[in-house]
């Protein structure tokens, strides 16, 4: 479950409109649980970006705080925290960490001759180095929601892309299906079908279908998202404006 509470900090990671001087800009979220006439608040949470450099490459630093409400500290620790660091302008991953009361762990990507390189290192298991095609359509989450707001989407035509999750790159496809003018009122949203082809993107294997929808007006800011659990309901995010 906690990769569904990362997903909306992603979404905000993914928005290029970040004035270039801000002392500060701190934005919030919410993830809801929907499960038949139940509809709870998993976690809430705050993420402050700044600009600032990261061996000598300009860049955004994102730091998250997420706050889990007290029923769902059974199934996960009561805070986390999250640190990364992403290219500025072009919001392409350098860093990023989480961290807990419990546990941390830390990746780091890069590109070598032969792809992207991928360092990761979690909880006390031997870190690893991984490569992976750089083929513009080979990317982990952030760079896929900065690739959703910058494609030039045919509406019904399937783009196909591989997403990294842990140490795989796993087929997905990106479809627009049409714009809807009443999910959010005042905005006119592009209705966006994601779907992992071999595997879900929860730790157990679920969330093969998820849906995204992007302000459809100039500045493709994410405006929630839905990730469908099948029987056990559905992950709900709202970015707090």
């Amino acid at each position: 479950m906690i990769r569904l509470l990362i997903i909306p900090l992603v979404m905000l990671l993914a928005q290029p409109d970040v004035p270039v001087n801000p002392s500060e800009v701190t934005s919030m979220y919410e993830v809801r649980y929907i499960l038949g006439d139940l509809n709870t608040k998993v976690a809430k949470a705050t993420i402050t970006t700044t600009p600032t450099m990261w061996e000598e490459k300009d860049a955004y630093k994102a730091e998250i705080s997420i706050k889990v409400q007290p029923f769902f500290r059974l199934f996960l620790h009561a805070k986390y925290f999250v640190e990364a660091f992403v290219t500025r302008p072009g919001m392409q991953p350098l860093y990023y960490s989480t961290s807990s009361s419990k546990e941390n762990a830390w990746c780091r990507y890069s590109e070598g001759e032969e792809g992207i390189v991928f360092w990761r290192h979690y909880k006390k298991k031997e870190p690893k180095t991984l490569i992976f095609p750089n083929d513009g359509r080979t990317m982990e989450l952030v760079s896929m929601l900065y690739y959703v707001r910058t494609f030039d989407f045919k509406e019904g035509e399937p783009c196909e892309l591989k997403v990294l999750i842990g140490e795989r790159a796993l087929p997905a496809t990106l479809t627009m299906e049409g714009i809807d003018t009443e999910k959010y009122p005042g905005h006119r949203a592009m209705f966006i079908r994601f779907v992992m082809l071999e595997r879900g993107i929860m730790e157990n294997g679920s969330g093969n279908e998820a849906y995204l929808w992007i302000d459809a007006d100039g500045s493709r800011i994410p405006l929630g998202l839905e990730v469908a659990l099948g029987k056990r309901g559905v992950m709900v995010c709202n970015i707090v404006e």
